[in-house]
């Protein structure tokens, strides 16, 4: 257990296997390059990596577990030993080097497969790299065309293409590097295409640039390198003196370790191998039958403390007045609300029912958790929406919505019934009002005492129409708390986004405005008119599952493809909206500064800044992301 608790505080790192650094100044550009591996990979993880690299033996020296802690063959060794005393795991071991062929392969198998005897409580997981992967090949086709401007040649039929290779690994590398020049020739268009290497008995660079001499076009020696090395410079002493001899018109390019794309090229390689690990954990998911749930934790920025044993109100368990907790049933979120100031008895309760997309919607289970927690009388308010029909019309849902409300309005109770919703709000005491009959009716309060109400409080809306829309049941009741009730399903589509189903309209296509700026000052409109009339508290939950949207995800909605994650248990509760949904969209990898959302969710709700860089708990952030 305590290897288990140790290996969850530090977290995945990445190890990157470098050929041995030769250059006095290449140690510090690898740790300059790992620095911003690691903050351009925690932007898509939603949490800080460890990176850090360990140097290849030599090929000669790559014999397995008997060099991992002592040799030339020490280096990975002793790394992976040093993540496991630190608490890191799992460890993701990424080879980069153009020279690891299948006897590279075979020692990194057998350094690891030693490790895991020696270090069981750490994970190990590897990949295998392809030096013809379209962001390298791009390196070297733009690093090709940056030395063609100095052999100055009017045409391709003028050119050649000789890539130098080291060629000192196996049949399989030097296989990789005739791909590698093939590629990069048909893009060139060059008149030919050929290899050389530097350390092989079997075409020689000095042979291969004799033949080059006699065929007439210019060449362009492409240098298969990453970064400056010995071989690299014997292959420019090489062209130096052959040029010279033979009177050869050639260049030979740089190595293209400092291009853009190498960087890309290591961070898509970082993300996949993690989001295939990931993929494989959430395939092994055992039996909890007889297992008992843990009991309820809030997650504060100290630590962790069980539910029934803290006071939620304790402003030291919340991040800027916020809360993040894992709770296990109705009895745990009563606790909460209660800390709030959430009493039991009337509550408005706004879910998020907008159609039939699997586990996107307020689903029964957490819906009666909710309910159960506040109590006997709580009201459910929601409006139509075109999404909830499941039957195509052909009348025009902006125009003839209200002339054909009946059918709408069967629809809306077709939706509660499939869903078993009306079961839980009957089985609950709960009663439900929707906002677009109560404006079809015309039984929605006075907009000129709604906007005497605003400005007595100093506030002011962008979208003045909105006080027209609050329908009149819920004016009388002003002052009870309001729960926008919402699910973990992306970063902006939370409790605040979900108050735009409070607009009446059954198609709110206009309301979403050209872009997301817009829609964000729709919903903070509403927010400030709602968190006028009442108490409003945002509640984000993942109490049956939560959304991770994928291009190849199993479900697929009008949004996009989609997946499920099974039962994370966790919310986020605060008093207002903004900071629950800042925790939240934190949560799931958002970098809350650099989204256009939330950028007017700071503008027109506020939140504190500092709260976007808090540090949160790595675990939750790893279940979501």
């Amino acid at each position: 257990m305590e290897a288990e608790a140790k290996r969850e505080a530090g977290g995945p790192a990445f190890v990157l296997l470098f050929d041995a650094p030769t250059d006095a100044g290449l140690e510090r550009a690898h740790a300059a390059r790992l620095a911003l591996l690691a903050q351009n990979c925690s932007r898509v993880l939603g949490f800080a990596p460890r990176v850090t690299w360990a140097p290849l033996p030599p090929l000669n020296c790559r014999g397995g577990a008997e060099e991992l802690t002592t040799g030339p063959g020490a280096g990975l060794g002793q790394r992976l030993d040093a993540l496991a005393r630190e608490g890191h795991g799992p460890a993701f071991v990424l080879p980069v080097s153009f020279d690891f062929g299948l006897e590279s392969k075979h020692w990194l198998t057998q350094v690891v497969r030693e490790q895991q005897r020696r270090c069981p409580e750490l994970l190990v997981h590897y990949d295998t790299q392809s030096v013809t992967h379209p962001l390298l090949v791009q390196c070297f086709v733009d690093g090709a065309c940056r030395a063609l401007g100095e052999l100055k040649v009017a045409s391709p039929n003028e050119l050649g293409l000789l890539l130098v290779a080291n060629g000192a690994a196996d049949a399989e590398t030097r296989a990789d590097s005739y791909k590698l020049m093939r590629l990069i020739w048909e893009q060139l268009g060059a008149s030919r295409g050929d290899v050389a290497f530097v350390r092989h008995a079997r075409h020689p660079l000095p042979e291969q640039l004799s033949l080059c001499s006699r065929t007439g076009p210019s060449w362009l020696l492409l240098a298969q390198y990453l970064w400056p090395c010995e071989q690299l410079e014997y292959a420019r002493v090489i062209t130096r003196d052959c040029t010279q001899q033979f009177s050869l018109n050639a260049r030979l390019s740089e190595p293209i370790g400092e291009h853009p794309g190498v960087q890309a090229w290591l961070e898509q390689r970082c993300l996949e191998l993690h989001k295939s690990w990931r993929g494989r954990q959430e395939a092994r998911t055992s039996s909890r039958k007889y297992m008992a749930p843990p009991p309820g934790r809030i997650h504060g920025p100290t630590g962790q403390v069980a539910i029934d044993r803290s006071s939620p109100s304790d402003e030291s368990v919340r991040f800027a007045g916020g809360l993040i907790a894992e709770i296990q049933g109705a009895d745990e979120l009563a606790q909460l609300l209660q800390g709030f100031g959430v009493a039991a008895g009337r509550v408005v309760v706004k879910p998020t029912w907008h159609g039939y997309a699997t586990g996107t919607y307020t689903d029964p289970l957490a819906l009666d958790t909710l309910l159960a927690a506040v109590g006997r009388g709580a009201v459910v308010v929601e409006g139509h929406t075109s999404s909830k029909n499941n039957v195509s019309v052909d009348w025009d849902w902006e125009s003839q919505a209200r002339e054909h409300r009946t059918w709408i309005g069967e629809q809306d109770q077709l939706y509660l019934e499939k869903t078993g919703l009306r079961q839980t709000l009957s089985t609950r005491g709960a009663s439900y009002l929707n906002v677009t009959e109560a404006y079809w009716d015309e039984r929605c309060a006075d907009p000129r005492e709604v906007t005497q109400l605003l400005a007595d409080r100093g506030v002011a809306l962008r979208f003045k129409e909105l006080a027209a829309y609050v329908p009149a049941v819920l004016f009388e009741n002003r002052g009870l708390p309001l729960i926008s009730f919402a699910r973990f399903k992306g970063p902006t589509r939370l409790s605040i986004s979900n108050l735009f189903g409070l607009l009446p309209e059954p198609l709110r296509a206009a309301w979403h405005g050209p872009n997301i700026s817009y829609f964000a000052q729709v919903c903070c409109d509403l927010a400030k008119l709602y968190g006028t009339l009442f108490e409003l508290y945002g509640l984000v939950e993942s109490l049956s599952v939560a959304v991770r949207w994928e291009r190849s995800g199993l479900y697929r909605s009008r949004w996009g493809n989609y997946d499920l994650l099974p039962r994370p248990g966790v919310v986020c509760l605060s008093r207002g909206v903004a900071v629950a949904d800042v925790l939240a969209a934190r949560l799931q990898g958002q970098d809350v500064l650099r989204s256009a959302f939330f950028d007017v969710v700071q503008a027109e709700l506020g939140f504190d800044v500092a709260l976007a860089s808090a540090e949160l708990p790595a675990e939750l952030v790893r279940r979501f992301v």
